[in-house]
């Protein structure tokens, strides 16, 4: 498709490449315009009806609606500006530079202006951002038939029409009702005689998180949005929401990896700003992991060498053994948490479970390690012997020592896996950062400590 627009637009033959623009889907247009150079963009805008072409630029990726702002003219693009929905539009001022944000708001309508402004007064990453003034509302004194006829008479005007609201003669929201409770109503009967007044609304000035978890617990497709006095300011939508979730799982993933999370895409982030990101991150990492050596350091003072080069050998299996349950527990807590399955309040009840979880995966994995340690050792005696697998009294308590320390380890790790996601939630931090990396290095510590303060302590009484 690719290659052939691009054919089309070298012939310059526009007539055909507009009768292919305009069968084609909004989202579909919107996905190949993304492959497209400068140039060959501009042309496909160009031939676009300005309903579509503010359609497509909404589906865009912001890097890409920012070339296109450099690309099309002042009046093509207040065109588009004009014609897109107020929600996407906000959500583009917001990322832009002010200076460019404000003069393309300049060019607004006045009527779209009004809009576009009063929806940049609500505080960043608040549902006052997400929402759109493009609903439908109806009074409660009207019959069906009347809001029928006023929901055909507006509709081509909104963003949606699936719900509408019943409100009062001050604007403040008594109810929402879904069209097709409508449709199948009496056409004599009031709305009134139709609605519960139970209505569920976000606040304008809430997180927009809180719109995703509404959103999911009440299975909505739109929720009113409605001011601290209740009168229905605006309706977030299902598309806008899903783009939130999309968001916030993307900063998790990130957080989780170590890195502080970007603005914008892969492509469209510098090289700078991309240091600046995760650097830090690595150093602070670094830093943790400065302690594990000073551990170890410590350990070799105090051990006699062939005690120690011993004992190192099964370190990476300790460590790496309580790093994995200690990161798998961490990620069941963030994935809890967010799903509001848990709550740091819970801590008692999760550390009940996970002491009885975490001993017995310590248990069965330890003796895991037992087996192993008992096989290694084993054929690494008889080798030097010449004897087929000896399995002498010290080896068993060398073997013994590891398996318990794997034992110990990850029953630790299970816990602080578990523990140090609700402690960073009781503060008001995002536990998606103790993850990962994080978690890695502060059990890399203690399992260190742990492993060799148990294995050393058997090793020094066998006196090798």
């Amino acid at each position: 498709m690719k290659s052939e627009i691009q054919k089309l637009v070298e012939q310059r033959n526009f007539a055909a490449l507009k009768q292919k623009l305009a069968a084609m889907e909004a989202a579909d247009i919107a996905e190949l315009v993304g492959e497209l150079d400068g140039k060959e963009m501009g042309v496909v805008f160009r031939l676009l009806s300005t309903d579509k072409a503010a359609e497509v630029f909404s589906h865009l990726d912001l890097d890409k609606q920012e070339r296109l702002i450099e690309i099309l003219s002042g009046e093509a693009m207040f065109k588009i500006l004009n014609e897109m929905s107020p929600d996407d539009r906000t959500e583009l001022f917001e990322e832009l530079p002010d200076d460019v944000a404000q003069r393309l708001i300049g060019g607004l309508s006045w009527a779209e202006r009004q809009v576009a402004i009063d929806l940049l007064k609500y505080p960043e990453h608040s549902v006052g951002r997400l929402m759109t003034p493009e609903f439908v509302t109806i009074k409660p004194d009207w019959t069906v038939k009347q809001a029928l006829e006023h929901i055909r008479k507006v509709a081509p005007q909104k963003e949606t029409i699936n719900v509408v609201y019943v409100v009062d003669s001050a604007g403040r929201l008594i109810d929402d009702l879904e069209l097709a409770d409508l449709v199948l109503a009496d056409p004599d009967a009031t709305v009134d005689e139709i609605i519960d007044r139970h209505p569920v609304a976000l606040s304008a000035t809430a997180d927009q998180t809180e719109a995703v978890d509404m959103m999911k617990k009440y299975d909505a497709v739109a929720l009113p949005v409605v001011d601290d006095k209740g009168v229905l300011v605006g309706i977030v939508t299902i598309d806008d929401v899903m783009d939130v979730a999309e968001e916030e799982d993307t900063e998790d993933f990130q957080k989780m990896s170590a890195v502080v999370a970007l603005e914008e895409p892969y492509f469209a982030t510098t090289i700078v700003e991309m240091l600046r990101k995760r650097l830090p991150w690595l150093a602070l990492l670094f830093c943790a992991e400065l302690l594990t050596v000073l551990a170890l350091n410590n350990f070799e003072s105090r051990l006699d060498v062939a005690i120690f080069a011993l004992t190192v050998l099964f370190m990476p299996l300790i460590n790496s053994t309580a790093g994995n349950t200690g990161s798998q527990m961490a990620g069941l807590v963030i994935r809890g948490l967010a799903v509001h399955e848990m709550k740091p309040s819970h801590w008692w009840r999760i550390l009940g479970r996970e002491l009885l979880t975490g001993g017995t995966m310590g248990l069965t994995l330890g003796l895991l390690g037992t087996i192993a340690a008992v096989l290694l050792l084993g054929f690494r005696q008889s080798s030097a012997s010449g004897s087929f697998l000896m399995l002498s009294t010290d080896l068993w308590i060398k073997a013994i020592g590891v398996g318990v320390s794997i034992a110990v380890a990850v029953t630790v790790a299970n816990i602080i896996g578990a523990m140090i996601p609700l402690v960073f939630q009781s503060f008001g931090l995002d536990p998606a950062v103790t993850s990962g990396p994080f978690l890695a290095s502060i059990m890399d510590v203690t399992g260190v400590v742990i492993y060799f303060t148990i294995a050393s302590s058997l090793l020094m009484l066998l006196k090798i």
